[in-house]
């Protein structure tokens, strides 16, 4: 029981160090990754019948969701902006679905359409080595 504690600790204080130092752009991939293990883990939970795992990871889903949408500025981001919220609100109503009817095809449908983005994102924030 103290082992589990002690590693959750960890896991914690290494989040919150890597948000501490994380720059605007840093903190999106962080929320990135943390969306796509919930969804990955919310995923497994429904395959497994995990109903408390399932709400739990749900939850963490959403909430995210709800920081990435509040994050964006419509006045500097635009037609961009506007095309991510309204991802934002599919996936969140698909992982509602999910949730309700305990379908699997929600969440996958979710964790490729952020993978993608996560992935675009990344290569935003990639420096260009020739400008070195």
């Amino acid at each position: 029981m103290y082992h589990r504690d002690a590693i959750k600790a960890y896991q914690e204080a290494e989040q919150d160090f890597l948000v501490e130092g994380a720059d605007p752009h840093g903190l999106v991939q962080i929320l990135y990754s943390e969306l796509i293990q919930s969804l990955d883990r919310t995923h497994l939970a429904i395959d497994q019948k995990d109903f408390a795992g399932r709400a739990t990871h749900i939850t963490k889903v959403l909430s995210i969701l709800h920081v990435l949408a509040s994050s964006l500025d419509f006045d500097k981001g635009g037609d961009v902006a506007i095309s991510l919220s309204r991802l934002y609100e599919w996936a969140r109503r698909r992982v509602i679905e999910a949730s309700r009817e305990n379908m699997l095809s929600p969440i996958e449908d979710v964790r490729k359409a952020i993978a993608d983005i996560a992935e675009a994102w990344s290569t935003i924030g990639q420096k260009d080595p020739r400008a070195a």
